[in-house]
């Protein structure tokens, strides 16, 4: 293979035909299937030669008038069934290998079911080795194998008869094959790859090419990628950039999901990176160590599985040992289906959505390791406990329900946070196309809002309006004299409870539906007015009285409460009123003047100015007749309410 420089227009922004693998049972005949329809041999390592066995997994590809279709070839021996279901993991339909002379054997039920729990849907059954056998035995062997594939989703599948020695046979199965693949890409269910979601590629392959680098290759299962894009690996973390891209040894731009594609990956060295590490995009999918999702044991299990059992856990290529935390159940009998957290010994990255399988440590009768498996719906949010009865209920809909209603439980999981739209499809199994429409349904029906690229649920916003609405009138209730509460109060005693992003919002709707009246910085229920009490028109007549009479030299905001005769709690309360109604206006941490005062002066100092120009700290003091300790402030206040602006050592007109 050679990253040729060359860019060629095959497959570029196009995804490749469907992917083909093969499974069935050790010696049943795959590599030779495989390479007598395609004229490669995927037995390339030494051993492989010497033991006559596949060991790791093999690639070839099939050439049509319309491009390249590649074929996965798998080990068969029950020791490599972590390459098999590497190799599955990629793959759009499964050629079943099945030697005319021995018919069906563990290995061939084991990778059986895993293509079951992959969730491949298409596929038939080769029966080789037929040269072999008399007709009587091929057809005792077809009855055999079509028993096994009862309820699986090769039940009433094609049966391929290949033998290798027959030109005829080869010609026959690779037509077959063909006509196989155009009826995957022609489904109408579609691919469950998608490009409007994070890149994702399982390295399946490390090695290292002269003059180029590091190279990986997989089965893109999302997303795109192209030349010069930068990626992420996990679980390293390491970031890189694409240098080249192939597929099928032809140089692209751009590959897209459900593609086998070699990437090669700039200033990264090879031995840096191993098979089951995970290939994403800048910004994509989130590293995890756990994950929520189905589990359902296979029916042929002697013994049901338990809540905590270690198990084997194959997602994408990786295998990594893990903990099951059985939500709902203390255990899973065969053939039942149960909701899970998957708990794994090493971070990983997953699709939502994407397929798993859990083995064990333990060979069963005529069988292999395999106990089940299922789909990993999201990277686990938090730890959950058996009984967690919130988690089973989102994954049920997450599992199970249209697009809107997955979206909604999402939210009600969450709430009252909103979550943010633009990271979505990196947490649950929906493309952004169908997030998008899910929301403007959703949005349309009043049952969502979003603000600023986050969604909220429609109810967390009416509770938050409710809550709203109780803080205010609570405030009227207890201090009816004061004609409104401050912004930034109400935030703080409602935000506690509900998200600060909706709080404008909420202000927004309560205003619109005249339940709630804003006043600059400040907020009053609609039909509320102000009602001092006999004492606190007093005190504010007395606070106000002495205040005007100190003109622009008032008494210090300290000395005020001693002036008056007032207990300080009863000063503060006087001055928040006539400051709040405008009264009064507080210059500094020190000093407040009565308003009428200073507006009086305001005029002043305008035709002051317009006259002549600038006015220094002297010519304060000339005008105003007061010290520095009252003019400086004074000029800093006017500066502040941009009724004036510094000029060197004076001020003039802003």
């Amino acid at each position: 293979m050679s990253m040729r420089k060359k860019t060629t227009h095959l497959e570029n922004g196009i995804r490749a035909k469907a992917v083909v693998g093969t499974a069935g049972h050790i010696d049943h005949g795959k590599t030779t299937l495989v390479k007598t329809i395609t004229g490669i041999d995927t037995d390339r390592l030494g051993e492989e030669k010497a033991r006559g066995i596949s060991i790791e997994l093999g690639f070839a590809f099939l050439p049509t008038e319309t491009g390249r279709i590649a074929i996965i070839d798998v080990p068969g021996h029950e020791r490599f069934v972590r390459q098999m279901i590497a190799g599955a993991a990629g793959i759009d339909l499964v050629l079943l290998v099945v030697a005319a002379d021995e018919g069906v054997m563990p290995q061939t039920l084991e990778h059986l079911d895993i293509c079951n729990l992959l969730g491949v849907r298409h596929g038939a059954v080769v029966l080789t080795k037929t040269d072999l056998v008399d007709d009587e035995w091929l057809a005792l062997v077809k009855d055999d194998v079509a028993e096994q594939l009862q309820g699986s989703f090769l039940e009433g599948c094609q049966f391929i008869e290949f033998s290798a020695h027959s030109d005829t046979c080869k010609e026959r199965a690779t037509q077959q094959i063909l006509e196989l693949v155009d009826r995957v890409n022609s489904d109408p269910l579609g691919s469950s790859r998608q490009v409007d979601r994070p890149f994702k590629l399982s390295v399946d392959r490390v090695f290292s090419m002269r003059g180029f680098g590091t190279v990986v290759t997989g089965t893109t299962a999302s997303g795109s990628v192209s030349v010069g894009d930068a990626v992420r690996l996990i679980p390293q973390g390491e970031m890189t950039r694409v240098r080249g891209i192939q597929v099928h040894g032809e140089s692209v731009d751009q590959v897209l999901a459900g593609s086998r594609a070699a990437i090669n990956l700039q200033g990264i060295e090879h031995q840096n990176v191993s098979r089951s590490e995970v290939l994403t995009s800048d910004n994509g999918l989130i590293e995890t160590k756990s994950f929520d999702g189905t589990l359902r044991a296979l029916k042929r299990l002697n013994k049901n599985i338990k809540n905590r059992a270690k198990v084997l856990v194959h997602i994408g290529t990786a295998q990594i040992q893990g903990t099951l935390v059985l939500l709902g159940r203390d255990e899973v009998a065969p053939g039942i289906e149960s909701y899970v957290q998957v708990r794994l010994d090493h971070p990983t990255a997953i699709l939502p959505g994407e397929p798993y399988v859990i083995r064990g440590f333990e060979v069963l009768s005529q069988y292999g390791k395999t106990l089940g498996g299922g789909r990993a719906l999201i990277p686990s949010p938090r730890p959950h406990r058996t009984r967690d009865n919130h988690a089973a209920i989102l994954l049920d809909a997450l599992a199970h329900h249209a697009p809107a209603e997955m979206l909604i439980s999402w939210l009600t999981y969450n709430a009252p946070e909103g979550v943010p739209i633009a990271t979505l499809d990196r947490v649950i199994p929906l493309g952004r196309k169908t997030i998008h429409e899910a929301f403007e349904e959703l949005t349309s029906s009043n049952r969502t809002v979003e603000l600023n690229g986050y969604a909220y649920l429609q109810s967390v916003l009416e509770t938050m309006k409710h809550r709203m609405t109780e803080v205010v009138s609570t405030f009227h209730q207890e201090q009816p004299a004061r004609a409104a509460m401050s912004l930034e109060e109400v935030r703080s005693r409602v935000e506690a409870d509900f998200p600060e992003g909706l709080t404008p919002l909420c202000i927004q709707e309560l205003i619109a539906e005249k339940t709630l009246v804003q006043e600059g910085d400040r907020i009053r229920r609609a039909d509320h007015r102000a009602e001092r009490s006999s004492k606190q028109e007093t005190m504010c007549a007395e606070l106000l009285a002495l205040l005007k009479e100190g003109d622009l030299t008032p008494i210090r905001l300290q000395d005020l409460p001693e002036a008056l005769d007032l207990e300080v709690n009863d000063f503060r309360e006087a001055l928040e009123l006539l400051l709040e109604a405008g009264d009064v206006i507080r210059v500094n941490k020190e000093l407040v003047y009565a308003s009428a005062n200073l507006e009086a002066f305001k005029v002043r100092l305008v035709e002051y100015l317009s006259t002549n120009e600038t006015i220094d700290t002297a010519g304060l003091k000339a005008l105003t007749g007061a010290s520095r300790k009252w003019t400086i402030p004074l000029g800093e206040y006017f500066d502040t309410i941009r009724l004036t602006v510094r000029v060197g050592e004076g001020r003039r007109l802003r």
